[in-house]
């Protein structure tokens, strides 16, 4: 597998997280004191995407700096999980 199908695919699983976690989290039926939570979640991932993956997915589709591709693309998943990471550490242990 050459770098230019292992950043397709790992595009391909980034749109696939991204879509499933902003359609979820912004259609959220939830109670109205965490509706915005839900809402904000959204969007803090949907930002995520728009600077690393859909980039990613641009550079590769036009060919163009290949290692930047990949590193966008698995700049994504990293940053989804430091962002959830730092959510349950901060409702697990709340501000004091």
């Amino acid at each position: 597998m050459n770098r230019r199908t292992a950043t397709i695919i790992v595009c391909t699983v980034d749109a696939a997280i991204w879509a499933f976690v902003a359609f979820a989290s912004l259609t959220s039926q939830s109670d109205a004191a965490t509706k915005g939570l839900d809402q904000g979640a959204g969007w803090i991932v949907t930002a995520l995407f728009l600077f690393t993956g859909a980039p990613a997915l641009a550079l590769t589709l036009l060919r163009r700096a290949p290692i930047v591709a990949l590193t966008l693309a698995l700049a994504f998943p990293a940053a989804f999980a430091a962002a959830f990471i730092a959510a349950v550490i901060a409702f697990t242990h709340g501000v004091h």
